[in-house]
């Protein structure tokens, strides 16, 4: 038998309901609580899928990140 270990080091694809949502959070069509539901959803649903898989560690996906180098250019200038 051969014995295969994985774990979630970071980003998962966002789903296109969470991708349809950030472009209508942009354009003022859904409120901030509308689009933390989704978030939330979108959340929820990667824990799942990473539970299923049988990760014994599991992430939010980084679905709550702007983009998946938000960070990054948060802390360092010269970025547009």
């Amino acid at each position: 038998m051969i014995t295969v270990h994985a774990d979630v080091v970071g980003s998962l694809l966002r789903p296109p309901e969470l991708l349809g949502a950030h472009k209508q959070f942009a354009a003022g069509e859904i409120t901030a609580a509308q689009f933390g539901d989704i978030e939330d959803h979108a959340v929820d649903e990667a824990i799942a899928l990473q539970e299923k898989s049988g990760l014994e560690i599991v992430t939010d996906g980084e679905m709550r990140r702007q983009s998946f180098q938000s960070q990054m250019t948060v802390v360092v200038s010269g970025f547009g």
